[in-house]
């Protein structure tokens, strides 16, 4: 410790499912590092014509106009985990790519990743499976060193084109992702997913949204439209559910006009943040399934102990609690009630309770949808 703090990230086996090693320090060793140069901007030669490039949410710290910039200088398709922000992007590909025959065909011989993917499996999958992976991230340089890729750069490199992008594997792209809206016809009107690509629909242009870690972020990856126009923000990396609201307002204070999405358990860890009182104008939107529904996803969630240890049902009424912190505050429970609220005038802080299906309804509703598109 002569050196300063160490972090050590210890990675675990899958909480409530069974193990299959009990001796989880075998084969650990200590191991050396030794810090690399920065990379700076370089030199990144395209010898395909079928190639992929995914945005983190993050954008690796670039901006959206450098990034879509050097796409269209690639020609190749863009996938997003922020659609909001690159009209672009090829939407709804962390749904299609569930589809181990639609990855499959849509194999790229190249990715470019931009920033990190911390939200899908699927487009992870997708990565790994490519020939050859680019990692183009600036804090390659600094707090991310040990980031492994066959090629790393710290900023956006200069192209070198030696092959023209296939025009007939972006439409191959664009067709699932075209089939894949369709499927959203069989969707309940009032679901999480549909309350998704409803909000993010309707919050205007010029205003801030920041969106929170669990499965809220992860619907409007999936369900969202790409556009642009907003400014969108999220907590990623430490993606935790703490400090949402604070982080909210903080955001807000510099727009004129903002919104934020959260879960509920998002919106309990952090109500305290509510007895704000500067001159704010923020409309936070609950999706309240009484719990941590994304858990309810995973493997887990039929095991005993689940609802204890991951459901974590609190009983609260999110409305109530931000009525008596002086926060104007009201329920909705249809999707005409939601778009009524989002898109009245932004004034002062205000929250807006969405009162949805049970977590293990919203889990079936996605696997049914996700059984819906292994027949495209």
């Amino acid at each position: 410790m002569t050196h300063g703090p160490v972090h050590l990230n210890v990675q675990f086996d899958e909480p409530l499912l069974p193990d299959d090693e009990s001796d989880w320090l075998k084969g650990v060793t200590p191991g050396s590092y030794k810090a690399g140069k920065p990379r700076g901007q370089e030199e990144l030669e395209i010898t395909e014509s079928r190639g992929l490039i995914v945005v983190g949410h993050d954008r690796g710290t670039f901006n959206c106009a450098d990034i879509s910039a050097f796409a269209r200088e690639i020609g190749w398709p863009v996938i997003a985990e922020d659609p909001l922000s690159f009209p672009e992007s090829i939407a709804h590909a962390s749904l299609f790519l569930t589809s181990q025959v639609i990855r499959t065909q849509l194999k790229p011989e190249t990715v470019i990743v931009i920033g990190r993917t911390t939200l899908s499996r699927s487009v992870n999958a997708l990565i790994k499976s490519s020939g050859r992976e680019i990692v183009i991230d600036s804090r390659i340089s600094s707090v991310d060193v040990k980031r492994s890729a066959d090629q790393l750069f710290a900023a956006v490199p200069h192209l070198i084109k030696s092959a023209e992008a296939d025009s007939e594997w972006d439409k191959q792209w664009r067709n699932y992702s075209d089939a894949t809206n369709q499927l959203f016809s069989t969707l309940p009107q009032w679901c999480e997913e549909n309350i998704a690509r409803q909000v993010s629909a309707l919050i205007p242009d010029s205003a801030s949204l920041f969106i929170s870690s669990s499965r809220p972020i992860r619907d409007i990856e999936g369900f969202a439209s790409s556009r642009t126009g907003l400014n969108t923000f999220a907590n990623r990396g430490l993606a935790g559910i703490d400090g949402n609201i604070s982080t909210a307002l903080g955001i807000a204070s510099q727009y004129e006009t903002s919104f934020a999405i959260v879960g509920d358990l998002s919106f309990l860890h952090d109500m305290g943040a509510l007895v704000s009182t500067e001159k704010i104008n923020l409309r936070l939107l609950v999706i309240n399934n009484d719990g941590g529904g994304i858990f309810s996803t995973l493997p887990q969630n039929s095991v005993e102990g689940f609802e204890t240890i991951f459901g974590t049902p609190h009983g609260k009424d999110p409305a109530k609690i931000a009525q008596a912190m002086g926060v104007a505050s009201f329920t909705v429970e249809s999707i005409d009630e939601l778009r009524e609220k989002i898109s009245a005038p932004v004034k002062g802080v205000s929250v807006v309770v969405a009162n949805v299906p049970s977590r293990e309804m919203n889990a079936q509703i996605l696997r049914d949808f996700y059984q819906a598109v292994e027949k495209l």
